[in-house]
């Protein structure tokens, strides 16, 4: 098994996250061949990673595990194997723009690195495992497909027809794009509405960022549009101003593309905030987990604590890696939510009795909440809505810090010193080539005083 060790987001524009794994000793004696690691989430899909031992070479090897008809995720990606001693001696390879679909799920290289540098260049590590690195950046995920059109589209009994896209995967969920192409407004009857729905996991709500591209050279594309969805499933409809005819030009069929953003899984919690025998309520991530909420008015703006009151179910030797954000929101929908200071969080948690909670601070004044017109308490029963957005969650082997991570340290205080090297050597070149600028801007100068001085040529007058 290659166990899942660290997980490190960069919080680049790239989204780019490292996953480290830690490769079995036995990998290299056993007359095992292969060594898989348990699945992990990243793009809002599913990967899992192996590596593969042939008669010379190690190689490694990533798998979308979420891969469905019609659908393509791209992705740059790189597998590193660490060196104890220097990173400049890592051993790495890199894929960019790979493309994962169905029928071609798995990408990496048989000749990773050779069986004879894993053990003559000092990558064992202290326990006698070794560390790999698989870098993931740049993640698309679209769905394209054609849909069938019915003959009769137009007749007067078919107002209620639906065109609908196969399910497709993102964010651990099943979706699908509907088209009503007899969808009447105030102008016209033939226009067309699009419709996302979600069909599996209907415990959270979800806030789902996607765009929709139809018909040829995409006749119609809808920008990006952020809506939210209940425990129905289904989307807010859009309609566009164009006929099914005229976006599929005359052809049996239409062309659908969406183009898939993100998607978060949030729970919601309705609570009495100033009532502090009542201030708690309990809910549950993505993951089936147990956590309460708990409101906190004992300060001059209002805070919330969040419990994991699964704590004790953490596999032992094991750390769950779990990301977090947290907004209120206002009883009129059309106005923006408050978000926790200093949000998304990110916490580690290992296997003990009881959780000592986190806490997250807002800037709404707890004054302002005394007032029973407060734009955040309802007016029937004076509860606060605050949504908890579930965004990743990982499990880690190894929950205390561990000589592992001294690798990576010591690779960091190397770039470190290479860095102000390099900085050194840059400020130590510009004032040469300052110095060599200034050399040739007097020699210029004092070629013109010549030239001045010199008389000129008397032919010159004749001509």
């Amino acid at each position: 098994m290659a166990k899942l060790f660290r997980v490190v987001k960069l919080q680049d524009r790239f989204n780019t996250e490292v996953f480290t794994f830690q490769l079995p000793a036995k990998l290299m004696k056993d007359s095992a061949q292969t060594s898989f690691s348990k699945d992990f989430n990243y793009g809002y899909q599913k990967w899992t990673a192996s590596f593969v031992k042939s008669e010379k070479h190690l190689g490694a090897f990533l798998r979308l595990r979420t891969a469905s008809p019609h659908v393509v995720c791209n992705v740059d990606y790189a597998f590193t194997m660490v060196n104890t001693e220097h990173f400049t001696k890592n051993e790495t390879f890199i894929e960019k723009g790979s493309e994962f679909t169905k029928e071609n799920d798995t990408r990496g290289r048989q000749t990773f690195i050779s069986l004879e540098d894993l053990v003559s260049r000092t990558f064992i590590q202290q326990t006698g495992e070794f560390l790999v690195e698989l870098e993931l950046r740049h993640m698309t995920t679209a769905m394209e497909c054609f849909v069938r059109i019915p003959k009769d589209y137009q007749a007067r009994y078919a107002s209620n027809i639906k065109l609908e896209t196969p399910y497709f995967s993102f964010g651990l969920f099943d979706w699908s794009i509907s088209l009503y192409p007899n969808t009447p407004t105030q102008d016209s009857e033939g226009n067309v509405a699009v419709q996302l729905h979600r069909h599996t996991n209907f415990d959270h709500l979800c806030r789902v960022q996607y765009d929709i591209k139809i018909g040829e050279n995409q006749a119609f594309e809808s920008g990006t549009i952020e809506q939210w969805l209940d425990g129905g499933g289904n989307g807010e409809p859009y309609i566009i101003g164009s006929t099914i005819h005229v976006l599929s030009r005359g052809r049996s069929t239409v062309r659908v593309r969406v183009n898939m953003y993100s998607v978060v899984s949030i729970g919601e919690a309705v609570l009495p905030v100033l009532n502090k025998n009542r201030n708690r309520v309990h809910l549950y991530d993505k993951d089936k987990q147990a956590w309460m909420l708990e409101s906190d008015i004992s300060g001059k703006y209002l805070a919330f604590k969040l419990y994991y009151t699964d704590v004790s179910h953490v596999p032992r030797k094991c750390t769950r890696l779990v990301s977090f954000d947290l907004a209120v929101l206002s009883i009129d929908l059309e106005r923006p939510t408050i978000k926790a200071s200093n949000g998304p969080f990110s916490r580690y948690y290992v296997q003990e009795d009881l959780d000592e909670g986190f806490k997250m601070h807002t800037n709404i004044p707890v004054r302002e909440l005394q007032n029973p017109r407060c734009e955040f308490l309802s007016a029937d029963d004076q509860k606060v809505t605050v949504h908890i957005h579930w965004i990743d969650s990982h499990l880690l082997t190894t929950p205390t810090y561990h000589s592992l991570d001294d690798v990576s340290r010591l690779h960091k205080h190397q770039m470190m010193r290479e860095i102000l090297a390099l900085q050194s050597e840059n400020y130590a070149l510009e004032k040469q080539l300052y110095s060599y600028q200034k050399s040739i801007a007097r020699t210029h100068s004092r070629g013109q005083s010549e030239s001045e001085d010199y008389p000129p040529d008397r032919n010159h007058y004749h001509r």
